[in-house]
């Protein structure tokens, strides 16, 4: 559209295509539905790239994708934060709105409908820059943290790799703070053959 719109996250697709994921800020153009500042935005191609859909995802403060994935029901799953607590936006841990951001994991049907969302953090920042499905048919999400509360149970330091596991259905199942006293980041994970 007519303002700033970027791309972090590309998958193909069975189908030949790909599906994509960042923010826009745009209303017009190949955007509709926006819901103010940046939102989550979400676009499936076809095999030339024409668009077959896009989404907009978010509330009425900044919400970024980072990471989007295919599932094994024929979905997406898409991560990134959200500062927003309305809109599409529910369970933000976030008591200063758009000061502060939580992990927002956004799951999608193979046409691109919402079927449920969650946040996960504390009253401070957490952004998630990756999220990997797991062979339980969960997923592993990964990225930065400073809070020491709500979900999280450890934070000695300025910014932790945080690695949370989700199940199928987007309930917390365990979380891992890891760093030391300055700037940790995690932007990738892969589960092992041992599990």
């Amino acid at each position: 559209g007519s303002l700033d719109d970027e791309a972090y996250s590309v998958q193909a697709t069975a189908d030949g295509g790909c599906i994509t994921a960042g923010y826009t800020e745009s209303n017009d153009g190949d955007v509709t539905g926006n819901h103010g500042k940046r939102d989550y935005w979400v676009v499936k191609l076809n095999n030339t790239g024409v668009i077959q859909w896009q989404k907009t995802l978010g509330g009425s403060e900044f919400d970024v994708a980072w990471s989007v994935q295919l599932t094994n029901d024929g979905g997406y799953i898409v991560a990134g934060y959200a500062s927003s607590n309305n809109g599409d936006v529910s369970g933000n841990h976030q008591p200063m709105g758009a000061a502060f951001s939580d992990f927002w994991v956004v799951k999608l049907s193979s046409a691109g409908n919402l079927l449920w969302q969650k946040c996960y953090g504390g009253n401070k920042n957490e952004i998630a820059y990756f999220i990997q499905p797991s062979r339980d048919g969960g997923f592993l999400v990964c990225g930065s943290a400073e809070s020491a509360d709500g979900d999280l149970h450890c934070n000695g330091s300025i910014t932790d790799m945080w690695v949370i596991k989700i199940n199928s259905s987007g309930v917390l199942q365990w979380e891992k703070d890891i760093g030391g006293n300055y700037f940790d980041e995690a932007h990738g994970i892969n589960e092992l053959s041992d599990g």
